[in-house]
């Protein structure tokens, strides 16, 4: 069971995978936060530095739990 604090590979748009934190958890749905990169919502990412902060709201199903030690 995923929990607030869990390290998770959170689904970007582009079709990858990002290492982020659940923040929060509403019913079946969680707030991730994760590093920017070099792309944002599918584009390249020229406004922010790359270690810039982002939220998303994804479905539980969705997102990979990361393992202690990975």
């Amino acid at each position: 069971m995923l929990k607030v604090g869990d390290k998770v590979q959170v689904p970007r748009t582009g079709g990858g995978y990002t290492e982020g934190i659940i923040i929060g958890i509403y019913e079946d749905r969680a707030i991730t936060e994760f590093p920017v990169g070099k792309t944002y919502r599918g584009k390249p990412n020229v406004l922010a530095p790359e270690t810039e902060m982002a939220t998303k709201n994804v479905a539980l199903k969705n997102l990979i739990p990361i393992g202690e030690g990975s």
